[in-house]
Order: structure tokens, then sequence, then C-alpha cells
């Protein structure tokens, strides 16, 4: 890893972005980097897009930038959206199984975008795509879809085993943190080691 990373976490409101962030964050600083967060909550409480960011490196000055290495997305079309926040060579860390239909949708205004492996193509983006609400059904609740993308995100991002752990353990409550690290080793290992890439 040379300089700063920056990983954007898109998602609706209830989804666990601010949750997942804190965990990017706990680990990041668990590794000995520094770490700076941003929040935009729009109109989450009433399922509107949720986008957090967080920066990590041996320096970081802003918690803001104009894009990101890595984006997190715990929906499909989030996932879409989130391709315009990618920056080159960046990874795309997806719930493709998850689709939460905005009103514009619902009205018959806009169709879903559907074929996200050939838009992440046509950009260049490194796709990660997992079933993550099957993998979090099958850790125990479906709360944990967001850890278990981080699972999968663990894949591109330069975390050793040991700082995730630690950092699960700092931002998920106690009672909560089984199922977590539940979640977090199914989506590490729904991704396969020939697609495991650092950054």
């Amino acid at each position: 890893m040379n300089g700063v990373t920056t990983v954007s976490l898109m998602g609706v409101g209830g989804q666990g972005i601010l949750l997942a962030a804190a965990i990017i964050a706990e680990t990041a600083s668990a590794a000995g980097l520094r770490v700076k967060t941003s929040e935009v909550h729009g109109m989450a409480q009433r399922g509107g897009s949720v986008l957090s960011t967080v920066r990590f490196g041996k320096e970081v000055w802003s918690p803001v930038t104009h894009s990101a290495d890595v984006v997190i997305a715990t929906e499909l079309l989030e996932g879409h959206r989130g391709l315009g926040h990618l920056g080159p060579r960046g990874a795309l860390v997806c719930a493709v199984s998850t689709r939460i239909a905005p009103g514009s949708v619902l009205r018959g205004e806009q169709p879903y975008p559907d074929d996200l492996p050939a838009a992440a193509a046509a950009r260049g983006v490194r796709l990660v795509a997992i079933d993550a609400e099957a993998l979090a059904r099958e850790a125990g609740t479906l709360r944990a879809v967001n850890v278990a993308l981080l699972g999968a995100a663990s894949a591109v991002l330069p975390f050793t085993a040991e700082s995730w752990q630690r950092g699960l353990a700092a931002a998920v409550p106690a009672r909560i943190l089984e199922v977590n690290l539940r979640a977090f080793a199914l989506g590490r290992d729904a991704v396969g080691a020939e697609d495991a890439q650092a950054l």
C-alpha cells in the first residue's frame, strides 16, 4: 500500500453503513495507520442513500477526496452509483442479490439497472460480487450483510486478519460480535484466492 487509501461505503438507510465504516476505521487504526472519516446521511431515515468515506495511511490530511480506491455497496443500485466514485484501477465490492427499488423505479419512470459486470468492465473496474444476504443468513442474521461485505472487501484491503479482528471487536457491540465474526469469515471465504488482490 502506497500513500492514502480511500474506501467509500454506499447503501440505503438502515443497512449498517456507519457501523461498517467504523469497523474499517478501527481496523486501520489497529494496523497503526492514521484515519479520517466523513458521512453523508441525506434522507437515510426514509430509505435514502447513505455515503460514508474512510481514508487511511501513514499521513491523512483530509477526510474527503474526489475518488475512491474501493467502493463497498450494500445494494445493487448503489453499486452502479459507486462506479462513478471509483478512481483508475479501483475495486467495487457489491451485494449483488440485494435490490431496493427507489421511488422512480417503483413509479415506472426509470428501469432498475441490471448488468453490473458489464458496467464495471466498461469502466475498467474490478468487481467483487457476492450474495451477501445469503451469507448473512448463514451467519445467523440478515443484519450482518454489511459485515459479510467487509469480509469480501478484506481481499482487496491491506489489513491482516489480526487487525480485522481487533477492528471488529472495537466497533461491534459484544452481544453481537460472534455472529458478525461469522459473517465476516463467510464473506472472506466467498472471494476465491485467485480473486484476492492487494491495492
